[in-house]
């Protein structure tokens, strides 16, 4: 064995090999660790360093079985861990599993928003769910200052207020945000509803404005794991949408199609 597999490789792997009927998912390098090994080229303490960073973000659980000989007991997947590793959700309890849809599902997204993005499903992984807000907030910040600046560009004259916010350092992101709506409200027609309908720009901005204030301060306020995890399964759709609204201006401004 070269060992050459990589830790979100051995980790997706180990979700598989549970969620496989029939595999034998006992507590030993006979059983479990071979199967992975075989399946990824990886060395025996790689498959249990996986095993056990999956035990603890709550994917994995080991049943005893009611059997008194270790050997014998079976790891198993918690409900969790079973949506994981059937891909039903960007599960943020799997960081790797839910960056890896992130990426499928938004490819252009901006890099520094996609950064803040795992740093806050690595923090809600870690049980740190006000960092992961946090940082998820500043991660749809990035997205929508891009989003902003594409929607100066195409429109000029007629988004010339919300350039002169987005040079203002002293401009708050809510204002940003509100002027942003008005702009595209006036040229609502000449984009996909889908994109750029109430409720969509609603949840944007309930997505900015994620554990910060209207000035862009972190509140302080205490965020629970389900509130975090909420905020994490909802990102994914609305930084879609920002990024293709994005694209669809960037497009305007230089020539290009606006219609889906």
């Amino acid at each position: 064995m070269t060992g050459s597999a990589d830790v979100p490789t051995v980790r997706s792997c180990v979700l598989q090999v549970l969620a496989t009927p029939g595999s034998d998912t006992r507590f030993s390098n006979s059983y479990l660790g071979a199967a992975v090994r075989e399946l990824t080229d990886c060395r025996s303490h790689q498959v249990w360093e996986a095993v056990w960073g999956l035990v603890a973000d709550g994917l994995v659980y080991l049943d005893r079985d009611d059997q008194p000989a270790p050997e014998n007991w079976h790891f198993k997947l918690s409900a969790t861990g079973a949506e994981a590793a059937a891909g039903q959700a960007a599960e943020p309890s799997d960081p790797d599993g839910y960056l890896r849809r992130l990426d499928r599902q938004v490819p252009d997204l901006d890099p520094r928003a996609r950064a803040y993005v795992a740093e806050s499903v690595r923090a809600f992984a870690a049980r740190c769910y006000l960092s992961s807000s946090v940082m998820l907030g500043v991660g749809a910040e990035h997205a929508f200052l891009g989003l902003a600046d594409a929607l100066t560009t195409a429109m000029g004259d007629h988004a010339s207020k919300l350039r002169r916010q987005l040079d203002n350092p002293r401009s708050s992101q809510r204002s940003r945000f509100d002027e942003l709506c008005k702009v595209l409200d006036l040229h609502r027609k000449e984009f996909p509803e889908q994109l750029v309908d109430t409720l969509t720009l609603d949840a944007i901005g309930d997505l900015l404005r994620v554990a910060r204030n209207e000035s862009g301060h972190p509140t302080g306020q205490l965020i629970d794991q389900d509130t975090a995890r909420g905020h994490l399964l909802i990102a994914t759709s609305y930084l879609q949408k920002m990024t293709e609204l994005r694209q669809l201006l960037e497009a305007k401004a230089t020539g290009g199609a606006t219609s889906p």
